[in-house]
């Protein structure tokens, strides 16, 4: 008697120790199992020319889904779950939400909770965690000039994606002379249009040829960003080259690139432009920055 006792005893505790480590392994999304260079290049494909999904949030719903085991997740599995996000409207494609999604998939209240859980884990994860800590001069960066690049998204329809990344790119994560004492952090020019105030510095052209030009000085940083977006729609060339039309980063970035904003070339005579600022923006997820602004939209 004593010994069955003993085993049912012993069962019972095996049983509840399995749920315990069960409940545990899924209350943590596991950051270790993430590729996540693979989701963000499958969301990005998903999305191309049509609404930016939210890598984070395709992530989840399939950690979810296949409890926590998220290790060699298929790119069709990985296509399928982005593209529930994207639905046809009257002017192309919107941007369905998460609460959307969830619900078309029949998630329980529970696994909707879960959902979110693991989407707050992942606030400061991606392909560079370090550097996208909380704290980190990246994200402090981006932070303080985010809302101005949303502002301008709505008035003139540069993506902020591609605002911040321009910020970065051009003054060195606002480090360079020409952000820290003159404010410009798009490297804009002063040509005969312009009626403000500049300064004359030297720059590179090209990849190694030095010259002096003149450079647009603003009061303050939102200034220098309103301007920036007020230049591109000024030249009617970026007009010509489908910046506006663009509905994602990826396009933008070319059409900027193609409608010469910038000279930029690598050592081998390559335009790298574009994919300096898609690289950029990858690496600190600005591309869910314009994620937030269409489901808001």
């Amino acid at each position: 008697m004593k010994i069955k006792t003993f085993i049912i005893s012993a069962i019972t505790l095996f049983i509840s120790l399995y749920l315990i480590i069960g409940y545990h392994s899924l209350k943590h999304i596991d950051k270790n199992r993430i590729d996540v260079s693979k989701y963000i290049t499958l969301v990005d494909e998903v999305s191309e020319n049509k609404v930016q999904v939210n890598w984070k949030y395709v992530v989840s719903i399939i950690a979810v889904e296949n409890k926590n085991k998220i290790k060699n997740i298929s790119d069709d599995k990985i296509k399928n779950t982005a593209n529930l996000f994207i639905e046809k409207s009257d002017n192309g494609y919107k941007l369905n939400s998460l609460d959307n999604v969830l619900n078309k998939l029949n998630f329980t209240d529970k696994e909707k909770e879960r959902v979110n859980d693991y989407i707050d884990q992942l606030k400061y994860f991606g392909l560079t965690p370090y550097r996208l800590k909380e704290d980190s001069k990246y994200t402090k960066f981006i932070e303080e000039i985010k809302d101005e690049a949303i502002k301008n998204y709505k008035e003139y329809k540069i993506l902020p994606s591609i605002t911040i990344a321009q910020a970065i790119l051009e003054s060195s994560w606002g480090e360079s002379d020409l952000a820290q004492i003159y404010n410009n952090l798009f490297g804009i020019k002063a040509d005969s249009s312009w009626k403000g105030e500049y300064v004359t510095l030297e720059t590179f052209e090209f990849y190694d040829t030095k010259i002096e030009d003149k450079f647009r000085v603003y009061s303050n940083k939102n200034q220098s960003i309103k301007d920036h977006a007020k230049f591109l729609v000024d030249n009617q060339r970026y007009k010509k080259y489908g910046v506006f039309e663009a509905k994602t980063y990826i396009e933008q970035a070319y059409a900027l690139q193609n409608a010469g904003y910038s000279t930029a070339e690598d050592n081998s005579g390559q335009k790298r432009y574009a994919k300096d600022l898609i690289e950029l923006i990858r690496q600190y997820n600005l591309q869910l920055i314009d994620s937030e602004i269409k489901i808001s939209d």
